[in-house]
């Protein structure tokens, strides 16, 4: 019976993946886009990039790093408008997501720092603060490891050090599993990520088009390397050497990276200072985007 009920839904499936129509959600009337800022390409190597900055060029420069599976508006455009009085903002679409390239063969989140420290060069950055995100927040740290000439001052948001062995195996078969799903059924995790952003009113019900759009320039393939970058990171063999002052800003209720991680990273880092961001979920750029906004200003100010 089950047999023959997995025989129909997989035939059903495909029939539609191959002569079915392409659902949109229909949005809400007066949709906006968040914040426009243009951006342009750049080549590192042969790979082109995708960079938007915004601000004097007066001011001291701050690089923006966002997490999986966003792109570089998708996490900043509420606290970025906030920073951009007091800094020139860049901020550097990531392998594998946004209009960045497509990478699908097995590379590190190393390798994603130094893609960053060659936009850097490439739109005139020596030196900057540099704020990450989630992931953003490893690529943050091996850019303060590997570039160390590149980063002023670091700013590390909900992220980690490494994944303990349960957890990364655990959400490894995890990603294979979604991967194989959205190749199958061509949904998956844009879907899931923009509808709970949407659902826990982490995002306005005006930006919501924007997001769905946002979040669905990826790819099963290039989402789950990104992934697997991200579970093979473990910093904690040169963490300890990094030297720039650092900021750790931990969400209190973090359901994705447990608030034990983020202090057993912050106390890797020899200048460390720590903020708690009381009853903040993992999605805290959204949610409590004047609270991040005023930490880094002073942090970085």
């Amino acid at each position: 019976m089950i047999r023959r009920v997995l025989k129909w839904v997989f035939a059903f499936v495909a029939a539609w993946r191959v002569f079915g129509p392409i659902i949109t959600p229909r949005f809400p009337v007066g949709q906006e886009h968040p914040w426009r800022i243009p951006g342009r390409t750049v080549f590192v190597g042969n790979r082109e990039f995708l960079v938007r900055q915004v601000g004097d060029r007066s001011k001291p420069d701050l690089v923006l790093i966002h997490g999986l599976g966003g792109a570089s508006l998708t996490e900043w455009y509420e606290v970025g408008p906030m920073l951009v009085d007091d800094f020139r903002l860049t901020i550097v679409e990531n392998r594998n997501h946004g209009l960045s390239p497509r990478v699908t063969a097995r590379y590190s989140v190393e390798d994603t720092a130094d893609d960053v420290a060659a936009v850097m060069a490439a739109v005139g950055v020596d030196r900057a603060h540099v704020a990450g995100y989630s992931m953003g927040g490893t690529v943050a740290q091996a850019l303060a490891h590997r570039h160390p000439p590149r980063v002023d001052r670091l700013a590390l948001i909900a992220t980690f050090s490494f994944h303990p062995k349960s957890w990364k195996w655990a959400r490894m078969v995890g990603a294979v599993t979604v991967r194989g799903w959205e190749r199958v059924t061509g949904t998956g995790t844009p879907e899931v990520r923009a509808g709970y952003l949407l659902l826990r009113g982490a995002v306005s019900r005006e930006h919501a088009e924007f997001m769905w759009d946002e979040t669905h320039r990826r790819d099963p393939d290039g989402g789950a390397a990104a992934t697997m970058a991200l579970l093979r990171f473990d910093s904690r063999p040169w963490v300890s050497q990094i030297d720039q002052p650092t900021l750790v800003i931990i969400p209190g209720r973090d359901q994705l990276v447990p608030v034990r991680w983020q202090r057993d990273l912050a106390s890797r880092i020899p200048d460390t200072k720590v903020e708690k961001v009381e009853g903040a979920f993992h999605e805290v750029v959204w949610t409590h985007p004047e609270l991040i906004a005023k930490a880094l200003l002073e942090f970085f100010g």
